[in-house]
């Protein structure tokens, strides 16, 4: 048993301050991991069971020696750690005279701080050989583990080496190959066995050897870690191989370093790149060059070309390939381009030219002019001679021929990109006058459509920002000049142009399809007004729209006029729709369908640009149902020639027929007599009043 330990304040005092002292002493000897607080309260415990050693002399061994071990379980190891605590605690335990009698004290002291130490060093030795012990089982796995790696590593590298489709070679600093792979000996068509001992410098193209020794002495040097460049092998056929050459320095810890080479096969990825080169550049199916590779042709030819003839650029269209593929199959169109290919080579087989594909069925030819080259016409006569020859073709025979623009000796300075739009301006103003036709470029004109097609490309945005309004024009009754109905019209406010009138705004709606929606919107605006008229002047004043021949044909017009109206409110005998003759009178119904359903919803249809020709004329009588036709020419100005007596005689038959007339562009006083004369029941034109918006017909009627 331990004796018991006097509990008296002045004891228990000096114990706490023993163990602080002890702590601080430690702390600033060596580190122990934990809170000083922690160390402290531990070894408060660690004095009292020394000083209750010191009480009972048979527990003297046993606590020192448990004392000296706890200090090496706190990490406190080292010499000074043991020197500290020797020498405090012995000094701390001599220090209390009440644990033993006098005689006894020091005795039993040194015992305590004797058996501390032994505890102490065996504790440390115990821990030292359990951490050599496990140091050396740790270096052992190490070992066997970096052996195994190795011995895969080595297995995955050999079998990377030979089955990779890299060639991969070693050599030595002279570049004479110590090991190589099957793979290189593929890409070199030689045998793997006779490749060692072979120079790496004698299976390259002769013309970069110097290159390939000038890579090998920068590695040496230590100047990069690595050099990759394109190279050429020489095959044992005598071909040649494309590699890209990676060169990398191989050091080694015993024997002399090496170079690694690695050599990637590029034979298959150059030639592919060519056919993908030409395929950029060519026609699939025709296999002329593209719009691309003439550009460019282009442009050498015009700094190259004899400057005295220069050159010629041809842009042809083929009149009416849609028909050929229609009726006869894509793969006879197919085949008729191929036909054409051939032929607008064979024009120029003696010329200096590039004949090009540029898509669908337009081609383009570049001559680059000799003083022998045929003049324009020549050359044109013969592509379209060659080209009208029938060839079989599908099971039939099949011919046709070109519509041409041609640019003609156009300055050395122009740009490729504005001569072939010159060209293709140049070509649309041939197919507007027929097919087989041709044209050489003006630049006056070249001009004039740049602009028709600027400002038919931003109408949209125009009609979006409000530039484009809807105006008002009177149609008066000849007969008392009072106002009848009234005429909607577009004009364009533009800002740089000014007011583009409305015959101007349809033509460009009507080429680029904007027609649709816009008259769409024209037509509600001037319903609307119509309303508000009703209203306002408490009498009908109807409306009046003239549709275009897309209008006129649109499937949905009729639906469209029922919405419009519906939503307007406007009934439909005060809306007035004028048709044109050309779309009426067509090879196709639907204008004639759409005009006869909306009569029969009582909508007001009137004919345009009545021209009073016999065939027009017996249309009309064949009871179309129009409740009046207009009329633009006026013979007015020779009233007694035998044109307006015969005019006179025809109208006569219209009025018979209960169809009115309406005078259009009247302009004087006698004109306006002479329709009324012959029976025209209204007109308009400037003589009454110019287009204007809504208040001018306001002031009209009051």
């Amino acid at each position: 048993m331990t004796a018991p330990l006097p509990q008296d304040a002045e004891g228990l005092r000096a114990r706490t301050k023993l163990a602080k002292k002890w702590a601080y002493l430690l702390s600033s000897k060596t580190f122990v991991p934990m809170a000083n607080a922690e160390l402290e309260r531990q070894l408060l415990g660690l004095v009292e069971r020394l000083c209750a050693a010191v009480v009972t002399e048979a527990l003297a061994q046993r606590a020192g020696r448990e004392a000296g071990d706890a200090l090496v379980a706190m990490n406190c190891t080292s010499a000074e750690s043991l020197q500290v605590s020797v020498e405090i605690v012995s000094k701390g335990l001599l220090g209390m005279p009440s644990l033993a009698p006098p005689d006894k004290l020091r005795e039993r002291v040194v015992d305590v701080i004797a058996s501390l130490a032994a505890g102490f060093v065996d504790r440390v030795r115990a821990t030292t050989l359990a951490q050599q012990e496990q140091l050396g089982r740790s270096l052992y796995r190490a070992m066997r583990q970096a052996q195994a790696e190795l011995q895969v590593s080595e297995a995955r590298f050999e079998l990377l080496e030979q089955h990779l489709s890299t060639g991969i070679a070693t050599t030595d600093l002279d570049g004479v190959l110590v090991r190589s792979n099957a793979a290189l000996a593929r890409i070199l068509d030689r045998q793997s066995a006779g490749l060692t001992g072979m120079s790496l410098f004698e299976l390259v193209h002769p013309d970069e050897r110097a290159g390939l020794r000038a890579d090998f002495a920068a590695l040496i040097a230590g100047g990069t870690a690595s050099i990759s460049q394109p190279r050429q092998l020489l095959r044992a056929d005598g071909e040649l191989a494309w590699v890209t050459l990676t060169l990398s320095p191989l050091r080694r810890i015993e024997g002399p370093p090496q170079v690694m080479v690695l050599a990637e096969d590029a034979t298959d990825v150059n030639l592919l790149q060519g056919q993908l080169n030409h395929q950029a550049l060519h026609d699939v199916l025709t296999r002329l060059p593209n719009r691309q590779y003439f550009t460019s042709r282009l442009e050498q030819a015009l700094r190259t070309a004899d400057p005295g003839t220069g050159i010629s650029v041809f842009h042809l269209d083929l009149d009416g390939f849609s028909r050929i593929t229609g009726g006869l199959g894509r793969e006879v169109g197919d085949h008729v381009l191929k036909i054409v290919a051939g032929r607008l080579q064979a024009v120029v087989v003696e010329e200096t030219a590039m004949v090009a594909r540029f898509g669908h069925d337009e081609f383009a030819i570049l001559v680059e002019n000799t003083p022998t080259t045929p003049d324009v016409v020549t050359m044109i006569r013969r592509i379209n001679d060659l080209l009208s020859v029938p060839f079989h073709s599908g099971g039939s025979r099949v011919a046709v021929s070109a519509t041409i623009g041609v640019v003609h000796r156009p300055p050395r300075d122009s740009a490729p990109s504005a001569l072939l739009d010159s060209a293709d301006l140049t070509l649309r103003r041939a197919r507007g006058n027929g097919r087989r036709q041709w044209e050489l470029a003006d630049r006056a004109e070249d001009g004039r459509d740049r602009r028709t097609f600027s400002l038919a490309a931003t109408m949209p945005g125009a009609w979006e920002n409000g530039e484009i309004q809807v105006l008002y024009r009177p149609v008066v009754r000849l007969s008392d000049e009072r106002i009848e109905s009234v005429e909607a019209l577009l004009r364009w406010d533009h800002p740089k142009l000014g007011g583009l009138p409305h015959e101007q705004c349809l033509a460009l709606a009507e080429d680029t399809g904007l027609i649709v929606p816009l008259g769409e919107w024209a037509l509600r605006v001037a319903c609307d007004q119509a309303r508000a008229w009703r209203r306002e002047l408490r009498r009908d004043l109807p409306v009046r729209w003239a549709l275009t021949p897309s209008q006129a044909a649109d499937p949905d017009l009729l639906g469209v006029v029922r919405e419009v109206l519906s939503d307007t409110g406007l009934p439909p005998s005060s809306l007035r729709l004028g048709a044109p003759a050309q779309a009426l009178f067509g090879d196709r119904g639907e204008a004639a369908d759409n005009l006869r359903y909306l009569a029969e919803d009582e909508v007001g249809v009137e004919l345009e640009e009545f021209t009073a020709a016999p065939a027009d004329l017996l249309r009309l009588l064949e009871g179309l149902p129009v409740r009046a036709v207009r009329m633009t020419q006026s013979p007015a100005a020779e009233p007694d020639s035998a044109v307006a007596g015969a005019l006179a005689r025809v109208l006569e038959v219209v009025r018979d027929a209960g169809v009115g007339l309406t005078a259009v562009g009247v302009t004087t006083p006698g004109q306006a007599r002479w329709w009324r004369e012959v029976g025209a029941d209204t007109a308009s034109g400037p003589l009454f009043a110019p287009a204007g918006p809504p208040d001018a017909i306001n002031r009209w009627c009051r």
